[in-house]
């Protein structure tokens, strides 16, 4: 598990629900781990300001609602695939009065995601914090994103060196994708998406 970042700078309402996150997961030893470095991704949100963002991993909702409240103009579509974890946010979400700009979608990824019929190009940010990003939705995560648009994505390491290696020689091609600083002590990978090269 990543070391614990402070969260100094986050309001209050955000701690709130990070704590409530750390105290779930350890109560039922689940998967709803926190993101640990709300602090920079909270600056690189209201650095870029995205108006459309995608996340897959909603965990109790810290990260959605944090996304939001950093981009007041933003809409957050958010995944969330265990129905306890997607309740437990949807109150989270609810009490911070963000019911009109995030929106959770419960199920399976890729389930929801091809309910959802995201047109390419559709997506200024994309927040990837579930279990571990195959190569092939990093590679669909391109399609989705604006020319510009950023790709933020942890658990790389979590799908073994093969896998790892495979998503990171994605991320490393520079005609597809800018790397730009790492979040998380470098363990969630940050990159912008570039525009297609001409013919």
């Amino acid at each position: 598990m990543a070391r614990m970042m402070p969260s100094a700078d986050l309001p209050d309402a955000l701690q709130a629900i990070q704590l409530a996150t750390r105290s779930h997961q350890q109560q039922h030893a689940c998967n709803a781990h926190t993101f640990e470095d709300g602090p920079g991704l909270w600056q690189l949100v209201q650095q870029h300001q995205p108006r459309h963002m995608l996340e897959l991993g909603t965990g109790l909702g810290y990260t959605a609602c944090l996304m939001a409240l950093a981009s007041p103009q933003g809409q957050v579509l958010t995944l969330e695939g265990d129905p306890e974890h997607a309740a437990l946010a949807r109150q989270q979400i609810a009490a911070l009065g963000l019911q009109q700009r995030v929106q959770l979608h419960e199920g399976s990824f890729a389930t929801v995601m091809q309910a959802l019929q995201l047109p390419a190009g559709s997506q200024d940010l994309v927040f990837f914090d579930g279990n571990m990003p195959p190569l092939i939705l990093v590679q669909h995560f391109h399609t989705l994103l604006a020319p510009g648009g950023l790709l933020v994505c942890a658990n790389i390491d979590l799908n073994g060196p093969l896998g790892a290696r495979r998503v990171r020689a994605e991320l490393a091609d520079a005609q597809r994708w800018q790397l730009l600083p790492p979040l998380e002590s470098g363990l969630t990978r940050v990159a912008r998406r570039l525009p297609a090269l001409s013919p």
